[in-house]
């Protein structure tokens, strides 16, 4: 059996990578661990690491809790998949806190379980705001993977992550509409939020991206043709594997509904706009819903 091709999936934040892991993750020909977010390459600071470990501490206490309530209930389905993401939480944990010094322990925890996949994923939208030298050292550690960076159309993007923000944040008493309409205002009037326009920089990610990854091994997509069954076909040939016969999975991590107030669309527009040029005439004609959130600025 040939080595299994590897896969960084390095974003964007909120354009559909999630669901792209569901689909990976059901398919025959693919390996991803239980934990979507690996969050290796962007954690060697010692502060980013240790905050993302006490994370995955507290997210372990909870698939811990829920084992028992499912084992309560006589669950024996939901006992076995707990099973899996807490052993694979636990593999992840202790990885993160290896040496660094190589990448020997990344490696191993990726490839675990392989069997007779050929596609090994790492599904982490933070890779998209690291440093060029650690997209170097990313390419060393697999000189043949392939690296996707999906990009969604940039008014719907900031949007939703605006509203997952906001909602993360929220006080007791706090009206969730407003609350992000507020979020979204600081961003565009205070310069607040910042990494919230950082995640969907698809300038600066394609650019750094584009100086280290050989042309054959990167791909860029639309998140608006992912979900077609030729957009979704084109990134399956990229991976080197099959198509799905057919791929019923619904939107994840939507967040809840909430409306932007009218008079903030232009601004978030205009806001945005040197991102859509760049986008069209670096990467290629912009979808249909990218144009006409354009028109609105």
């Amino acid at each position: 059996m040939s080595d299994p091709t590897f896969l960084y999936c390095v974003g964007a934040t909120k354009a559909g990578t999630s669901w792209l892991y569901r689909t990976l993750h059901e398919h025959p020909e693919c390996h991803v661990r239980a934990v979507k977010e690996v969050h290796y390459w962007d954690t060697f600071d010692a502060e980013k690491r240790d905050k993302q470990v006490v994370m995955l501490d507290a997210n372990l206490l909870k698939f811990k809790a829920q084992r028992e309530d499912a084992l309560a209930a006589e669950q024996g389905w939901k006992v076995r998949n707990m099973d899996r993401r807490i052993r694979d939480m636990g593999d992840l944990i202790t990885m993160l806190n290896a040496d660094r010094s190589h990448d020997l322990a990344y490696g191993r925890y990726m490839i675990d379980g392989l069997g007779d996949a050929t596609l090994v994923a790492d599904m982490t939208p933070g890779y998209a705001t690291v440093d060029v030298n650690i997209y170097q050292r990313m390419v060393a550690d697999n000189p043949a993977a392939r690296v996707l960076f999906l990009i969604r159309d940039p008014l719907a993007r900031l949007w939703s992550h605006v509203r997952m923000q906001a909602k993360r944040q929220m006080l007791d008493g706090e009206d969730y509409s407003e609350k992000a309409n507020n979020t979204l205002w600081r961003v565009l009037n205070k310069g607040q939020e910042t990494h919230l326009l950082e995640r969907g920089d698809y300038k600066g990610t394609i650019e750094k991206l584009r100086q280290v990854i050989p042309a054959k091994q990167l791909m860029v997509a639309f998140t608006e043709s992912m979900f077609t069954v030729p957009g979704l076909a084109k990134i399956c040939e990229f991976l080197r594997i099959s198509v799905p016969a057919q791929n019923q999975n619904e939107r994840v991590h939507q967040g809840d509904a909430a409306q932007m107030r009218d008079k903030l669309v232009p601004q978030t527009v205009r806001f945005l706009k040197d991102q859509y040029e760049w986008v069209a005439e670096h990467v290629g004609p912009m979808p249909a819903a990218w144009q006409a959130s354009l028109a609105r600025g």
